[in-house]
């Protein structure tokens, strides 16, 4: 018998998701650019089953959905997502996003303002992109192959944790990430700008960035969500990398329910 608190699908016609608990709250959580649903794995012990429905969803090109391919930008995210949700039955619901699909929080808030009850984008690229220099693409592009180089990426994102913290998500990465997927949503997240698509959206938003994540602080946010999106605030979790669902995930649980169940309405 398949218990309704994890319930896997496996979609032909759309994306590929996980699913957890079957509560009246309906929440979509989107990952990130590195990583497929799995890095979600660890703080589904301590989410609310009872209270939330989540579908932790898999991108084009990963996890579920790594058979599938396309153009790898943000408009078909949310082309996408909606669909998901349609296919769910949910005409309104919650939002989450990790990093490059902090932006797509924002495109789907904007293409369907009146479905979103509320986003939560944790360590968030923004609508701006993140507009790197060209030594900078050129490591980030080196990471889609370059073992050593992911391994840089990984620790330098999370503070320096240890060799095996990074094995663990390079083995993620060129596991259940295709190849071909990744540069297209490295273009994605570093040339994507829709910033006046989003100024003065009104969906609640919660920003939770990571102590020590090096590039998106607190700075980053107030020139970018907390500038944009009139309810919008900021939550820092200390002695945190770029996973807080990783690093700390009873937190991580907690702070996103204390915020989720703000929004019930």
């Amino acid at each position: 018998m398949i218990s309704h608190d994890s319930l896997t699908q496996a979609s032909t016609s759309g994306l590929g998701y996980e699913q957890h608990g079957a509560g009246p709250e309906c929440v979509l959580v989107m990952h990130d650019w590195l990583g497929d649903h799995t890095s979600y794995e660890s703080v589904m012990p301590y989410l609310d089953g009872a209270a939330f429905t989540y579908v932790f969803v898999d991108l084009r090109g990963y996890g579920k959905s790594i058979h599938m391919r396309g153009d790898y930008n943000v408009q078909e995210i949310a082309a996408d997502c909606l669909k998901l949700a349609d296919k769910l039955g949910w005409h309104r619901f919650h939002l989450i996003g990790h990093s490059m699909t902090g932006m797509a929080t924002q495109r789907i808030a904007a293409d369907a303002p009146d479905r979103i009850k509320s986003a939560i984008a944790v360590c968030p690229i923004s609508a701006a992109g993140n507009q790197l220099n060209e030594e900078a693409l050129r490591f980030f592009s080196s990471t889609c192959e370059n073992d050593d180089a992911f391994r840089r990426l990984v620790r330098f994102v999370t503070g320096g944790l240890s060799d095996q913290w990074a094995n663990v998500k390079l083995r993620q990465n060129r596991e259940r990430v295709a190849p071909e997927c990744r540069s297209g949503y490295l273009e994605m997240l570093s040339t994507t700008h829709f910033v006046e698509d989003v100024r003065g959206l009104e969906t609640p938003y919660l920003l939770i960035i990571g102590e020590k994540d090096p590039g998106l602080d607190e700075h980053a946010m107030k020139n970018t969500f907390l500038a944009w999106h009139p309810n919008a605030k900021l939550l820092k979790i200390p002695n945190c990398g770029h996973y807080p669902m990783q690093e700390c995930p009873p937190y991580f649980a907690m702070v996103i329910e204390n915020f989720l169940r703000t929004q019930v309405r």
